[in-house]
């Protein structure tokens, strides 16, 4: 007497391969059969294109740590010419990545053109404000205040909207690719004031430095557990605080009634990172096919 055998089908990798942009051995519907491969998570393109996805922050991170003299044997470059050379990189690697279709190893690359060209530079104008007026009572000084917010908010909304926007091609690391916002704002908040250039060079090129460690980690779990992975890296950061022993700045004057506003913008940075997912996932199933229709 022969017994049928129910034959539970193992899980399958069909939405890690959409996102990775790896081929996949699951022919679709009317396609022609595709040649079975190696799950693509032990294969050797796999971790490739994770190294490539981790390539540009890394590469900004050693800039600026090389711009602040952290680097052992080379000069210290000019940090406004090297990171405009930077720029130009990265701008060539997103016409790559237009071609590819924007699979999720360029999002970080791609997303760091704006948080570089307008975020960094907003909130770099930010932290000299708040040097130069901190103990001035003058109310006349929250205008310049005001203005490097109201820059530093233009900034996220561009950022944000590049980040979903390319994001729905891989929706689970879309957070990813907008962690170094609030690393970057973090480390702002404190360093403002004295807000000394050194410092802050090398503040930037360790929260880059983190963000391609969690990179790289978000890449290697399973894409249901990617958007926990920006989340733990803001956490860690706390971590570094807390163990180097940085205080809250001191803040007097006018400028007291400011600091709110940067703290709200902090808080709503982190909640962008953990809503990004499902907001490029929203962008990819509704809003896009719509603009598509009204663009025609």
């Amino acid at each position: 007497m022969v017994t049928a055998r129910r034959i539970t089908p193992e899980p399958s990798r069909a939405d890690d391969d959409l996102e990775t942009g790896l081929p996949t051995g699951t022919p679709t519907s009317g396609s022609a059969p595709i040649a079975p491969s190696a799950n693509p998570t032990f294969g050797a393109e796999f971790w490739i294109l994770g190294l490539v996805a981790v390539l540009p922050t890394l590469l900004v991170a050693l800039v600026l740590l090389a711009c602040g003299g952290a680097v052992p044997l080379l000069p210290r470059p000019p940090a406004g010419i090297t990171l405009g050379g930077v720029l130009i990189l990265l701008a060539l690697g997103a016409l790559a990545a237009h071609v590819a279709d924007y699979p999720a190893w360029t999002h970080p690359g791609v997303v760091l053109i704006p948080i570089l060209a307008l975020f960094l530079p907003a909130a770099i104008i930010r932290g000299q404000v708040v040097t130069q007026v901190n103990g001035d009572s003058d109310w006349v000084v929250l205008a310049p205040l005001g203005i490097s917010w109201l820059l530093m908010l233009a900034a996220t909304v561009v950022t944000v909207g590049v980040a979903v926007t390319i994001g729905r091609h891989a929706p689970s690391f879309s957070g990813l690719a907008l962690l170094p916002v609030p690393l970057i704002q973090a480390w702002l908040l404190i360093l403002a004031p004295p807000f000394r250039e050194r410092l802050v060079l090398l503040a930037l090129g360790s929260a880059l430095i983190l963000t391609a460690l969690a990179t790289f980690a978000a890449w290697v779990v399973p894409t249901n557990q990617r958007p926990y992975v920006p989340l733990v890296a803001i956490g860690a950061q706390f971590g570094v605080f807390w163990l180097q022993r940085f205080g809250w700045p001191t803040f007097n004057g006018a400028l007291r009634w400011v600091v709110a506003l940067d703290i709200i913008l902090y808080v709503a940075l982190i909640a962008l990172v953990a809503a990004a997912p499902m907001l490029a996932a929203w962008v990819r199933r509704s809003a896009w096919p719509t603009l598509r229709e009204i663009i025609g």
